[in-house]
């Protein structure tokens, strides 16, 4: 979907070629889009106003201040609202806990030192393990943060003034964009409904112009859509009543979205308008919040009787998807509470102790933070410390990951720090008063903001920009004119940004491909329980696939970045990611065998199909050659059309030949 911060997709659509060149790249993620200007608007006035009232009440830390209105600015109000609280009560922990170990190791470093690498090791352990892993990220970080200032504050009567002035800092900016966004910020149930009426129309437009390659921009818009509902009734309560038919509607619209995958070119206008005017017809109902009228429209049975083999079941499928949309629509308007008992949810993840991944990258983490801190004491460098900062935020869980986060956090860097130096050299001597320099903070954090609100591939980028010059250009309470403040802490970053890339690269590297690969077994275990189930229509596996599909797009994306820090990974792993649309098709074709009419045609082909999906599956996972395992015996083949047969029944043997096509075309790839 579409969200005032939405994330593009990272992966092109069937038909749809991937951006040639840097520039092309660069036009795609900062064009406009419905709803970002409306969120550049936030930052920069969230921005403008903490800077003001820091320099009006003179306010340690300014600088950080106008960077946290980034960090908790979220595409609408609910995510904003969670942010914020989470900020406020991390940053409350960590103010506490920071107080307590002054008192234990103020006058000890021997003692500070183990604190500071136990408490950055718990904080990172959490993040991957715990619900609770936001607020256990800023906790630690602003726990880790305020033991180095024992080195430069040696007198704790200051340090605690300015421990507690920590509180304030995090605070204002948390109100003040929490306010900001609760005033004009975007409302997430209309948010939802508009992107649902997007996809919609999407579709709609897709199917009359005969160009599927309209939908990319949408490819995950679905998957989105699901968190996004699901702030939605956090922020509003009275969205419960509807949660099983909104659950069902945006199921539909990412199994259509996967359906597209496989559909092929060509089709004939009498196929495709009617399935257009279906599509119309659910959002007209959607955007006057009533009923559809049933049944939608859809293609004739002389226009479905021509069809080939191969297009005939997925417009089946995807007639029966539409027809489910529509029926969900008219169930939103006639739902009734419910009473549902919520399971417990535990605060650390199932896996938290057994996967020893989540262990490993916490002391990742912890090792390259506890580098930092030496190397720029032993340096008596404090002004490179923020090579601490960068290591905390550049964390994450693959090596591609990291090593993408790291380019846009260096390329940021550089093009935030000369921004900065010029605005010290040229603009700032000239300043005479506060709203000078708030109409030059409003100007550049809406410059930032703008690349903030691109897709994750670019996003980052914006907020170091933003970072690296709010830290060169708010120094102090008057105009900055020292350059040597800002090329420290540029220094800083690149610091920790490479001792992050050694540490993740040498240190059980995680591969972003063995994360794409996961995930990719993730999604053929879902589809291979979506066929196995008895009842298809009522399974919850569609969107598991998609989403795990999802991933794996991602994954993929992000492996070109560690391509040459794996040297000892073969080529056929490196771009294990390439046979993704092989398994995209696969899906759709799942898809499409349990969307035919029920009990229409022979259902012994799913347990062999679903068997098959296991097994290659348990493959991708094992530490031999991912292969696929070998084809589906041929007396569990679907059988023949017979002369005269039902069209239902028709349908149903093309959807299971197709899967079948699919399922040897899969597993002749090797990955």
């Amino acid at each position: 979907m579409s969200t005032d911060t939405a994330q593009a997709p990272a992966s092109t659509d069937r038909g749809q070629a991937p951006a040639s060149g840097f520039l092309s790249f660069l036009r795609e993620e900062l064009a406009p889009r419905p709803g970002r200007l409306a969120a550049v608007a936030r930052i920069s006035a969230g921005c403008t106003l903490v800077v003001a009232i820091a320099m009006v009440y003179q306010i340690p830390l300014p600088a950080y201040m106008a960077y946290a209105v980034f960090l908790v600015s979220k595409g609408e109000t609910a995510s904003t609202l969670l942010t914020g609280v989470a900020a406020a009560l991390a940053f409350t922990i960590a103010i506490a806990l920071t107080l307590t170990f002054y008192t234990l190791d103020a006058s000890e470093p021997a003692l500070r030192l183990p604190l500071m690498a136990l408490s950055t090791f718990i904080a990172m352990f959490l993040v991957r393990t715990s619900t609770l892993g936001p607020i256990a990220f800023l906790a630690g970080f602003v726990l880790v943060l305020s033991q180095t200032l024992l080195d430069r504050i040696p007198s704790l009567e200051a340090l605690t003034r300015l421990v507690l002035w920590l509180w304030v800092v995090v605070m204002v900016p948390v109100a003040v964009t929490v306010i900001l966004n609760l005033l004009i910020g975007q409302n997430p149930a209309r948010l939802a409904r508009r992107t649902a009426l997007t996809l919609l129309r999407a579709f709609a437009d897709a199917l009359v112009r005969d160009d599927f390659s309209l939908l990319h921009p949408h490819q995950d818009a679905a998957i989105e859509l699901i968190e996004l509902r699901q702030r939605a009734e956090m922020f509003d309560r009275s969205l419960h009543v509807h949660a099983q038919a909104d659950g069902a509607s945006i199921e539909a619209l990412a199994e259509f979205m996967a359906l597209f995958q496989a559909l092929p070119p060509g089709l004939p206008i009498e196929t495709r308008l009617p399935m257009a005017e279906a599509c119309e017809a659910c959002a007209r109902a959607l955007e006057r919040n009533e009923a559809p009228a049933l049944p939608l429209p859809g293609p004739s049975e002389a226009t479905m009787a021509s069809l080939s083999s191969t297009a005939r079941p997925i417009i089946v499928a995807m007639g029966n998807v539409l027809a489910r949309l529509g029926n969900e629509l008219a169930a939103r308007r006639s739902a009734v509470a419910t009473k549902e008992v919520a399971a417990p949810r535990s605060l650390l993840f199932p896996d938290a102790f057994s996967n020893p991944d989540h262990a490993r990258y916490a002391l990742k983490t912890t090792i390259a933070v506890m580098a930092a801190y030496i190397i720029y004491s032993g340096l008596d460098w404090p002004g490179i410390s923020t090579a601490i900062t960068t290591c905390f935020f550049v964390a994450l869980g693959s090596l591609g990951e990291t090593v993408h986060k790291l380019t846009l956090r260096l390329a940021g860097a550089l093009i935030g720090g000369l921004a900065g130096g010029l605005c010290i050299v040229y603009l700032l001597p000239q300043m005479t008063d506060i709203g000078q320099l708030c109409l030059l903070i409003a100007v550049a954090a809406a410059a930032c903001a703008w690349v903030a609100t691109a897709s994750e591939l670019l996003s980052y980028a914006g907020m170091q920009i933003a970072f690296a010059f709010f830290l060169g250009v708010l120094q102090d309470y008057g105009p900055s004119t020292d350059l040597t403040v800002l090329r420290d802490r540029i220094a800083g970053i690149f610091l920790g940004n490479i001792l992050m890339s050694v540490v993740f690269s040498v240190l059980w590297s995680t591969s972003a491909v063995d994360r794409a690969r996961a995930t990719i077994a993730k999604a053929l275990r879902s589809l291979a329980g979506l066929l196995a189930d008895g009842e298809p229509s009522k399974s919850a596996s569609r969107l598991a696939a998609i989403r795990a599909l999802a991933e794996a797009r991602r994954f993929t994306t992000l492996a070109v970045f560690e391509l040459r820090l794996l040297p000892d990974r073969t080529r056929r792993e490196a771009l294990a990611g390439s046979f993704l649309g092989s398994i995209e098709r696969l899906a759709a074709a799942a898809f499409t065998v349990v969307d035919q009419q029920p009990n229409a045609g022979p259902a012994t082909h799913n347990e062999a199909a679903s068997a098959w999906l296991n097994a290659w599956a348990s493959r991708l996972m094992s530490k031999g050659a991912p292969s696929a395992p070998v084809a589906i015996p041929a007396e569990d083949i679907p059988v023949e059309i017979q002369e005269g047969m039902p069209l239902a029944d028709r349908a149903a043997i093309e959807a299971r030949a197709f899967l079948q096509a699919e399922i040897v075309h899969a597993g002749a790839v090797r990955t």
